[in-house]
This record gives structure tokens, C-alpha cells and sequence, in this order.
């Protein structure tokens, strides 16, 4: 049992999909989305973002899970976070048992998924795409345990 699980990865990696099957596996513990921490004060296309909303928010998140730390709860499942602030979780929690888990996805997988209907409304493939290469890229972080995650074409190839 963990204090808490950051699910990371450029949008379409599955972040939502594998949170909310956590989520079950793990006997419902809570569930905080960091977009829908910043949707709350953000407009629908969010052209009002910025970086001192993005710090408010990441503060505000940072207050919700001390609050579920502090009430006895275990593996709390954060995910949608940039990863500068994904970095940022070894530091912030350095006492507690926590778990980084960072989805990668093949191009190809990553322009699919992005492209398709999903319900964020993201779009941006090549900004996608960039996320994902610099997320392999990156130096590790404590408690980081990487997924890579393959197209179902490639991994029945490869079978």
C-alpha cells in the first residue's frame, strides 16, 4: 500500500484510463485529476491559462492531498500533472510512500489516441508527441517506474 500513486504522460498515454482502473483494483481511494483542479477557474478552451494560475493550483492540490494524508487515507491516485511538477514530488513528499508512474507511448499510438474521440478535447498531436519524447528523455526521479506502452498492431508483431 502506497500514500500515493502519480499516474504521468503526455495527454493520450492513458493517465485517466489507468486511474480509474487503480481506482477499482485498489478499493476506491480518491481520485484527483490536476486539470479538473485548474478547469475549476479556467475557461472552457482554456485561453486564460498561466503560470501563477498553474502555481495556484498546484498549491491547492498540494493542500488537498495533505488533507487526505492527514484523514488516515492511502493511495491516493493523482494524475494529469506536467512534469516539472511531476519532478517536483519526491521533494514535496519526502516522507511518505510514493509511487511515479510514467506512461510512454509509441508515436504512432500516441497520434491515434490523440486524434480520436476522447473526452479531454485535446488535440495538439506534435505537442503531444514532444511531451511524450522528453518524458524518455528525462533524467529519473525517485520512485519512478516507466511504462512504455506499445500500439496493439505493434505488440501482436511482436508476440
Amino acid at each position: 500500500m502506497k500514500d500515493l500513486i502519480i499516474i504521468s504522460g503526455a495527454p493520450g498515454s492513458g493517465k485517466t484510463t489507468i486511474s480509474k482502473l487503480l481506482h477499482r483494483q485498489l478499493n476506491f481511494p480518491p481520485i484527483v485529476d490536476f486539470g479538473n483542479i485548474r478547469a475549476m477557474h479556467l475557461d472552457e478552451k482554456w485561453s486564460n491559462q498561466n503560470k501563477e494560475e498553474e502555481k495556484m493550483s498546484f498549491e491547492n492540490l498540494l493542500f488537498i492531498l495533505r488533507n487526505y494524508f492527514r484523514h488516515g487515507y492511502k493511495n491516493v491516485i493523482v494524475n494529469d500533472l506536467l512534469d516539472f511538477r511531476v519532478q517536483e514530488i519526491p521533494r514535496r513528499f519526502r516522507s511518505l510512500d510514493f509511487l511515479i508512474v510514467s506512461l510512454i507511448v509509441d508515436d504512432k499510438e500516441l497520434k491515434k489516441r490523440v486524434l480520436g474521440e476522447r473526452d479531454s478535447g485535446y488535440k495538439d498531436v506534435p505537442s503531444a508527441l514532444e511531451w511524450n519524447r522528453k518524458l524518455m528523455e528525462r533524467k529519473p526521479v525517485r520512485n519512478n517506474s516507466e511504462y512504455p506502452l506499445v500500439s496493439r498492431e505493434n505488440s501482436t508483431k511482436n508476440s
